[in-house]
């Protein structure tokens, strides 16, 4: 989706999301990318339109990149033109403070622009001119000033604590702090010393906070309770600033004996990242000095990380990182807890806590106080996602291969998956001038000079395709329907190992006429038995108009073999030339195709898995081989009803089938003749490769032999047996249990046959 201005026709601003050639639709400048959805401060677009992803750094210096959160000089006393070269990185330069200044001028005050868990601070003094001898340097986490209505003052600081340094000699000052929440820095010479000025101040922090930042790059907090769906505030729990902390009411709770109250705040980062740590401050500054104790935080909590991978009941799958036991000072000494662990995948964090203990609701007013949630890695984003607006192909054409540039250092991969369609929605938001949102009716009826901007967003259609398998190799022919009107993409940035990241420089889509405006393609029958070789016929109705460029060739694709029988246009049958590949066959007509004529392709295969597809193409040999039409879904002929192309199974529940001994009896002897037992079988409707298991039984029931396929997919499949035991021995002659099983998602399914060995 995109945000788009009202003014612009609706085709102009799509094709304005890519550079178009005649025959290519290209991303590939700053601009193009700049239409794309994508997780800000994970990914960056350079001045060549390069798609890089951003690193995670540890030991960072949080000055440097102040001005990035919106911070800077706060104020000076003195000099204050001259302030921002204590951050500008130079030593060269420095704030050195006007000698006719009264020393009570001598002052500067840093803003981080936003709150860090600071580990040291460094002042380096100008080389050029004798230290300041004297000199305070106070630290804020933020924290206003209260009137004695309680009411904080507005624009006020608390600074919370002083360091002093007296008969300095030197000419860099350390402050080591233990983990202290820092916002503003004020630096006060206490004496003058002529010349003397400060060239440097870094405040030395874990690293980057990946949780800043999560919702803008597409990423949410969810607040959840056992007694209300959804908490209000989440975004106050990782927004930089301490004063506007985060807790739940208690007064919410029963107190049912016994009943506990269990709480989750859910994270979701807008990316994969490689996390090893989080530091959860929950210092109440947001409070008055004198009610801060009804400002709880936790009685114990867990906390839980996910790389987005699902269960079978399509949940996340949640992996415990930290336990924090239930311990005294939990409630209102211990305000800052720091955990880490080993460095992982992390897409979600859920931290769970309870805010009753045996039934009894949390003290004091507020609970579950955060006031920030901080995170902390190392190394490239292991994950992200970028998407494209519906980008406009300039009319129904043709999408025959998608292609890109970039690297992809060992580790690391890109892939892009697809859709298309024809029609584009449109999503509007209104706004009144003050930029809040209001309804459609609240706009009309607003007069037009209170007015704000409208925000349209064009989003797909009811008859857009879903998306696509993905494209992992650059140059792969087009997945999605075509020929249509527009087109989405989306691109997936992986790395398996957080030093390295891939980077792309451009994608390109490969656009051509039509061969056929419109197709319709189907198949029968639709429902067979598995593992019997059955014939079908696919049905194709095409059309043609005059930008068609026609088509004489058909291409079958399919996962399964497949044996061309013959092929009938109108009822006559046609000879063709029919070319064999590895995924199906190609049939070369002696002419082109006409508008509307019914085309019957004939073939026969076996089928093991439900909803088996077989995908038909149109070619033509003037066009190469690069170029290539899918054959849409469709009712293509009124002598069947069966508008698909996908195969179905029974409904049965039967993963195995068809199983067949070489013989009853075999005589394992050595002499050439039946010396080994085939156990043939049909592995039937599974989606992924699956562990098979062939055991032999003595008639008392110890299992002899275990033969197994450790990663069996659809399809027909071979055991064997030499008669011999684990220990590889021949076995006594006599009558033996034969077990075949495989794990299925609803249970194990099981063949058991008897067979004999004689000598």
């Amino acid at each position: 989706m995109d945000s788009l201005r009202p003014a612009l026709p609706l085709a102009l601003i799509l094709l304005l999301s890519a550079s178009v050639d005649a025959d290519r639709i290209s991303f590939d400048s700053p601009e193009t990318w700049a239409t794309w959805t994508m997780p800000l401060g994970a990914v960056q677009i350079s001045a060549a339109g390069h798609v890089d992803l951003v690193a995670v750094r540890k030991q960072i210096d949080a000055v440097a990149d102040a001005l990035t959160f919106g911070g800077g000089i706060r104020s000076a006393g003195s000099s204050a033109s001259q302030a921002m070269r204590l951050m500008d990185g130079d030593l060269s330069t420095s704030w050195t403070p006007r000698a006719s200044d009264d020393i009570g001028d001598w002052w500067v005050e840093i803003d981080l622009g936003r709150v860090v868990t600071s580990e040291e601070i460094r002042i380096r003094l100008d080389e050029d001119a004798d230290p300041l001898q004297f000199v305070r340097v106070l630290i804020s986490n933020g924290e206003p000033v209260f009137t004695n209505a309680l009411v904080p003052v507005e624009g006020s600081l608390v600074y919370g604590t002083s360091h002093r340094f007296g008969f300095n000699t030197d000419h860099e000052l350390v402050i080591p702090l233990e983990n202290e929440p820092v916002r503003f820095v004020r630096i006060e010479a206490l004496e003058k010393t002529e010349g003397a000025g400060i060239a440097e101040i870094s405040v030395r922090t874990p690293g980057d906070n990946i949780a800043l930042g999560m919702i803008d790059r597409g990423g949410s907090i969810e607040l959840k309770t056992d007694q209300q769906q959804i908490l209000a505030g989440a975004e106050r729990l990782a927004d930089g600033d301490l004063v506007s902390f985060w807790a739940m009411t208690t007064y919410h709770q029963t107190e049912d004996e016994g009943i506990d109250v269990f709480n989750r705040i859910i994270f979701d980062l807008g990316a994969h990242y490689w996390l090893d740590r989080l530091f959860i401050v929950g210092d109440p500054v947001g409070a008055p000095a004198g009610r801060r104790s009804a400002f709880n935080n936790f009685f114990w909590y867990q906390i839980f990380v996910s790389d987005g991978s699902l269960a079978s009941d399509g949940s996340l799958l949640w992996e415990e990182v930290v336990f924090q036991p239930d311990l005294p000072g939990n409630l209102n000494e211990t305000r800052r807890f720091d955990h880490t662990f080993d460095l992982r995948k992390i897409r979600y964090v859920r931290h769970f806590f309870p805010s009753s203990r045996s039934g009894q609701r949390a003290p004091g007013q507020r609970f579950g106080l955060v006031g920030e949630y901080q995170m902390y890695g190392e190394g490239f984003p292991a994950e992200v996602w970028l998407t494209s607006p519906p980008t406009d192909l300039g009319g129904t054409a043709n999408v025959s291969s998608v292609l890109w540039d970039g690297a992809q250092p060992v580790g690391t991969r890109i892939e892009v998956r697809s859709r298309t369609g024809n029609e584009i929605d449109e999503e509007i938001r209104y706004f009144d001038k003050s930029g809040k949102e209001i309804t459609k009716r609240q706009h009309e009826r607003t007069p037009t000079t209170l007015r704000g901007p409208l925000e349209i967003t064009r989003i797909p259609g009811s008859d857009w395709s879903t998306w696509s398998d993905p494209y992992v190799v650059s140059g792969e022919f087009f997945r999605s329907p075509a020929p249509r009107q527009f087109v989405q993409l989306q691109i997936r940035l992986i790395t398996d190992d957080p030093d390295v990241a891939p980077s792309l420089s451009s994608l390109h889509l490969e656009v051509d006429r039509p061969m056929a405006v419109i197709t319709q393609g189907e198949i029968a029958p639709a429902i067979v038995e598995p593992g019997i070789e059955q014939e079908f016929t696919y049905y194709l109705r095409p059309w043609f108009d005059g930008i068609s460029q026609g088509a004489d060739r058909l291409q079958l694709v399919a996962s399964v073999p497949t044996q061309y029988v013959g092929m009938q246009v109108d009822g006559r049958s046609v000879d063709g030339d029919v070319e064999i590949n590895d995924d199906g066959f190609l049939v070369t007509l002696p002419a082109d195709l006409q508008s509307e004529e019914l085309v019957q392709l004939n073939f026969r295969s076996t089928i093991f898995q439900n909803q088996t597809r077989f995908d038909l193409f149109l070619r033509h040999t003037a066009l190469g081989d690069n170029i290539r039409q899918r054959v849409d879904v469709g009712d293509a002929s009124d002598a069947i009803d069966s508008e698909t192309v996908s195969i179905g199974l029974p409904v049965t529940a039967d993963l195995l089938g068809n199983m067949m001994l070489s013989s009853r009896v075999f005589t394992p002897n050595g002499d050439g003749i039946g010396d080994r037992l085939d156990i043939a079988f049909d592995l039937l409707k599974v989606m992924a490769p699956r562990r098979v298991e062939a055991a032999i039984y003595d008639l008392v029931g110890r299992r002899m032999q275990l033969l197994e396929l450790p990663q069996a997919t659809a399809g027909h499949h071979t055991i064997s047996w030499d008669g011999r035991d684990g220990s590889g021995r021949l076995v006594p002659p006599g009558s033996y249990l034969l077990r075949v099983a495989v794990d299925g998602d609803s249970g194990t399914q099981v063949f058991e046959r008897l067979v004999a060995v004689a000598f």
